[in-house]
């Protein structure tokens, strides 16, 4: 009974610290939103890797609000791709518009 009260405490510790990933958006709307640019990374993987996991793997500690998808590219001699990635923070945060009012 102890051991199951200890596991489901761990779980929820470890569940509710978890930070989540940067979303991604298209170029369209970084354009009319208001979005700092943070940095631009390369992501350098397998060819045959699925391209939004990669990217999603790569940014899952990442404290960027969005990301775009800039570039890619293939090198097929040595069987990797490399994907350029914009990573955004939204300007339009609630604290923000709470500081304003």
């Amino acid at each position: 009974m102890l051991k199951k009260h200890l596991i489901a405490t761990a779980f929820a510790l470890s569940s509710t610290s978890v930070a989540a990933a940067p979303e991604l958006m298209s170029p369209v709307e970084i354009e009319f939103g208001q979005y700092a640019h943070i940095e631009t990374i390369e992501i350098v993987g397998n060819i045959n890797a699925s391209l939004l996991r990669l990217v999603d793997d790569s940014l899952q500690s990442n404290e960027s609000d969005y990301y775009v998808i800039s570039d890619i590219s293939e090198n097929a001699q040595q069987n990797t791709m490399t994907i350029s990635v914009d990573l955004y923070n939204n300007m339009n945060t609630t604290s923000d518009i709470v500081a304003m009012n």
